[in-house]
């Protein structure tokens, strides 16, 4: 799971980066269904095409919710420090960039508490404590459409939080996590719930089996990501595919608090260390394709 916790105080070092990666065309020769389900009236609540030449930091923001003004360290003891400057905009499609910092910048937050790549995020968490919450959203669908590196030692999460200044988050709902790589056919979407001690996992932990959806190349082209929350529901989707969905038994279960979105590439977890999935070399780097992202709630 990402787990989120609150951010270690430390001094991090700003570093100028070269030209921007060049994005590749975001048209497919299979375009997969687009939207939510369509057995109900939706209307369009969020949506960022990334159209112009950098983001819209209007309705994202590069960094997670305890920005205190060096943006976002790892959420799960990995190598990477966030930075605006590593969320790239072209051609349509925004590009979250992982590549080595130098020099690395000491923080408690990182793998052996020093950050030693930069890498991107987006979020719709408030771009600083000061400041409210770009967008949230109580049940609806959202959707991703994203191409995912390849590279070993990078991660993508596509996630969800409940929108609390207090950073304690009862539930999280985790629409993409991939470790790129040999595991990088397996989409792991979750839902915790009961203050995160309990889990609904579409996917088999040791099979790698995305419940009805079948594994695959995830990184050769767009593939759309989505989830649809309801008050007795969560259903998760690949390219208009329902995989797996959890079906509340008891009063509570499915959040209905205001929940704000994440994308971002992490770069040596803790969980690619215990699965012996990290980077070959501290020189590579990678990049998330993100095409858009959309929520809708229902008429």
């Amino acid at each position: 799971m990402s787990w989120a916790r609150p951010l270690v105080t430390a001094v991090v070092a700003i570093v100028a980066l070269g030209l921007p990666t060049s994005c590749e065309k975001k048209v497919t020769t299979e375009q997969p269904i687009a939207g939510p389900p369509s057995d109900r009236a939706w209307s369009q609540v969020f949506e960022e095409d990334f159209s112009g030449s950098q983001l819209d930091t209007t309705k994202l923001s590069p960094c997670f919710d305890w920005n205190y003004g060096n943006c976002t360290s790892s959420f799960n003891n990995g190598k990477e420090h966030y930075l605006p400057s590593q969320v790239r905009v072209s051609d349509g499609v925004a590009q979250l960039v992982a590549e080595p910092m130098t020099p690395p910048a000491p923080d408690g937050a990182c793998f052996n508490a020093v950050c030693t790549y930069k890498s991107g995020l987006l979020s719709t968490a408030r771009p600083d404590p000061t400041q409210p919450y770009l967008f949230t959203f109580t049940y609806g669908y959202v959707e991703a459409r994203m191409k995912l590196p390849s590279t070993p030692g990078m991660f993508t999460a596509f996630w969800m939080l409940p929108a609390q200044t207090d950073y304690k988050y009862d539930t999280e709902i985790d629409i993409v996590e991939n470790i790129s790589g040999e595991m990088g056919e397996t989409i792991y979407q979750n839902y915790a719930y009961d203050a995160r001690k309990e889990f609904f996992k579409v996917t088999d932990p040791v099979t790698g089996d995305g419940g009805d959806c079948a594994k695959r190349d995830f990184t050769d082209e767009f593939h759309l990501y989505g989830m649809d929350w309801n008050p007795d529901y969560i259903a998760f989707y690949i390219d208009g595919k329902e995989c797996g969905r959890f079906s509340a038994s008891a009063p509570n279960q499915i959040s209905d608090q205001p929940m704000q979105i994440i994308i971002d590439l992490m770069v040596d977890t803790i969980w690619q260390r215990n699965v012996g999935s990290t980077l070959a070399s501290q020189t590579l780097s990678d990049h998330l394709e993100v095409d858009h992202l959309r929520v809708w709630q229902q008429k």
